[in-house]
């Protein structure tokens, strides 16, 4: 389980909670008949905490109380009570032996909650043809979460770089030679608050008997999430100034022709590991960081509009003035404010916290001797942002015919300003290939990327940026009957596409090449076609028709209902990889596979091993970025029927019964495919090495019955 960190043997058990409570009030005033208020205060607290139930088997002591660099201590915006302040640090070993223990505890102790406060007032008004409604909506909402590992970790494995090495992490362990050292310089707790505040008009306007109008406009003031304890930073340009930018210690050759680390300014020789790292005094290491909330600049990194509006439409007329045919129509806009892990993940950036890193030291002196730190990878929120906004519309027809409602409709939306990442510090296009940026010590390999970035100082650095679109467009088509003369059923199809650039708000779009042209596809919840019945049935009672009274124990008082589902498989796209490791495009972003035909095959030619045409397929060549789009193949499809049949015997009175109930899902034991391999992997020839490519790799759950008695009195 995550809590428990990395450690792979019983040293003590970590106590888990997840508490929670919450409190609602809720007062309804009736002025008049036409006339109604309604207020709601909800209060919520969850927590979520995790430590060790024995703190002595895990306390500091218990290794000799190995020094810290940077010793944390209780205080304000700082979780560490006294009793958990001093574990034991993450302790690695690793090359040899095989399978070795580790100690590394989780993020302990731990500590997160939730805090809501939420006010709700509503005021409805009867108005001649008018259904008058508006209202406000207010919530406080914050969160606590610790962060950083201020305990320290230790590792003694293997490395041939280090000349004490003894070829055995646990020898090195008790020699005290030491791998690597590295400790945050504190522990950064997040302290984050926001505020949503909301308010509306809306209209129900029946203009004729036949003909309805909805309208309602909301407005929305959602500020960006700040942090109180000022624990969050982002890179700003406007701020970094080149002349500033830190020295990295340079590969080199020593006297004996050993790779070492070189300080570029005094020419010192340093061990190999620090190579990339920051020569100590040289530049500033946060060059161009600000602090939120710090000397006037954004208090969530980012700035938004104070006032968004989200306009709502709807209407239904009454096509032919008998109630049994409608027109329906409606368009919404919605805004909505970007999950809380955007703004974490800034969360200890530099300046905040560091964390150093010793090389090749010992547990004597590694105490005074300090660590290096070199580029950080950010990922960060900047700049004056759009709302994520949301537009729902749909027109559709409804028809009454006996007693089931037969209804065809398009429905669509369109998604703006999403949240993607984008970095703005990639190495050039194919620059590992240049020549200007090859290691003299390593012929025919490059430096490593962060010599030739265009932000010196800086490894990636990934905005979170409020860029995305997406779109859904649908037909819509379902009958529904209710339940008369023992039946009730369902019928719904939908045929559809879901596009976009990403799907999610961890996904990144291309660095080099236009989103729209290089990102966009169907995305990975997209289903083409989706076919669903669902269905209740009172069978017909024969010993009732028949008259036979003895036999109504067997024949009579049966149902069945069911589930029945066929949908399209999920999108994917073929991956490669290739048996020699080459770099083939020499840039920050990786190749997509080439294609060179339709990769689709017809059913009759599918088999359990061959799924797509894979002949279509090749190795993309050097200083190429391959032709694959974005989701070109699907995956396999639902085929699943769960079906439920019970029977009810009467004891006497309509009360008092026996219900025998079986439930089958995937009843017909159906295979289904759920997943299969799409990767490829080439050798230098071009040939694909994977002989499974194609094939299915898994698939869903296999018949399962239900079984149950129940007796009702």
């Amino acid at each position: 389980m995550w809590v428990n960190g990395g450690i792979n043997f019983l040293l003590t058990p970590v106590r888990f909670g997840q508490p929670g409570k919450g409190h609602v009030v809720n007062i309804t005033k009736t002025f008049s008949p036409t006339l109604i208020n309604e207020f709601i205060f909800g209060k919520s607290r969850n927590n979520l905490y995790f430590d060790p139930v024995d703190k002595q088997a895990v306390d500091r002591s218990r290794m000799g109380n190995p020094p810290q660099w940077f010793k944390d201590t209780a205080g304000p915006g700082t979780y560490l009570p006294a009793a958990s302040s001093n574990y034991i640090p993450n302790v690695a070993f690793g090359g040899q032996p095989a399978n070795t223990v580790n100690s590394g505890l989780g993020n302990v102790p731990y500590l997160n909650y939730n805090d809501i406060y939420s006010f709700v007032n509503n005021v409805s008004k009867v108005w001649r043809t008018h259904n008058l409604k508006v209202g406000i909506y207010v919530e406080r909402t914050g969160k606590f979460q610790v962060g950083g590992n201020y305990r320290g970790a230790f590792s003694f494995s293997r490395d041939t770089n280090n000349p004490q090495d003894t070829g055995h992490s646990y020898a090195n362990a008790l020699l005290g030679i030491v791998t690597s050292y590295s400790e945050a310089t504190k522990r950064v707790d997040g302290d984050w608050w926001f505020w949503n505040i909301e308010w509306f008009i809306q209209d129900n306007w029946r203009v004729t008997p036949r003909f309805t109008l909805d309208l309602g406009l909301r407005f929305y003031h959602s500020p960006p999430m700040e942090d109180l304890n000022r624990t969050i930073a982002t890179f700003d340009p406007k701020y970094y100034n080149p002349a500033k930018a830190p020295a990295l210690y340079q590969p080199a050759l020593d006297s004996t022709g050993r790779r070492v680390a070189r300080d570029p300014i005094s020419g010192t020789l340093a061990p190999t590991p620090l190579i990339g790292l920051f020569v100590p005094g040289s530049g500033d290491f946060a060059n161009g960081m600000k602090v939120g909330g710090v000397d006037g600049y954004p208090p969530g990194l980012y700035t938004t509009s104070w006032l968004a509006l989200g306009p709502r439409f709807g209407f239904a007329y009454d096509l032919f003035g008998n109630g049994r045919t409608a027109l329906r129509g409606g368009f919404g806009m919605f805004k909505d404010r970007p999950q809380g892990n955007p703004t974490f993940y800034a969360n200890g950036n530099p300046p905040i916290a560091y964390t150093p890193t010793l090389y090749h030291g010992n547990l004597d002196t590694y105490a005074t001797g300090g660590g290096a730190v070199g580029p950080s990878s950010l990922l960060i929120l900047l700049g004056d942002n759009k709302h994520a906004t949301t537009m729902n519309y749909s027109f559709g027809i409804q028809h009454q015919i006996w007693n089931t409602r037969v209804e065809a409709a398009y429905v669509g939306g369109l998604s703006r300003h999403l949240i993607i990442r984008r970095n703005l510090n990639p190495i050039p296009l194919f620059g590992r290939f240049d020549p200007a940026n090859a290691d003299p010590t390593r012929p025919g390999s490059p430096l490593p990327d962060n010599f030739f970035r265009p932000i010196k100082g800086y490894a990636d650095i990934n905005l979170q940026e409020f860029a995305a679109n997406s779109n859904y467009n649908s037909l819509q088509v379902s009958a529904n009957r209710r339940f008369v003369k023992g039946l009730q059923f369902g019928v719904a199809y939908t045929f559809s596409k879901a596009l976009g650039v990403v799907g999610d708000d961890y996904s990144s779009v291309s660095p080099y090449f236009p989103a729209r042209k290089w990102n966009y596809g169907p995305l990975a919840w997209d289903r083409s076609q989706v076919f669903v019945v669902n269905y209740f049935y009172d069978l017909p009672k024969v010993a009732e028709r028949l008259g036979v009274r003895p036999l109504r124990w067997v024949l009579d008082d049966w149902q069945i209902s069911g589930i029945t589902s066929f949908i399209s498989g999920g999108p994917f796209t073929p991956s490669f990889s290739t048996t020699d490791g080459q770099d083939i495009t020499g840039s920050t972003e990786g190749a997509r596979i080439t294609v060179v035909g339709d990769p689709k095959l017809d059913k009759s030619q599918k088999t359990f091993y061959r799924n797509f045409n894979t002949d279509v397929f090749r190795r993309t060549p050097q200083r190429d970025f391959g032709n694959c789009g974005v989701n070109i193949l699907r995956g396999p499809g639902v085929n699943n029927w769960d079906i439920a049949i019970s029977k009810r015997v009467p004891l006497g009175a309509e009360q008092r019964y026996i219900q025998f109930r079986t439930e089958l899902f995937n009843a017909w034991n159906h295979t289904q495919f759920s997943g299969l391999d799409s990767s490829f992997r080439f050798n230098p020839q071009g040939v694909n090495q994977n002989a499974n490519t194609g094939a299915y790799t898994s698939a869903r759950p296999p018949r399962i019955i239900q079984l149950s008695l129940r007796i009702a009195f």
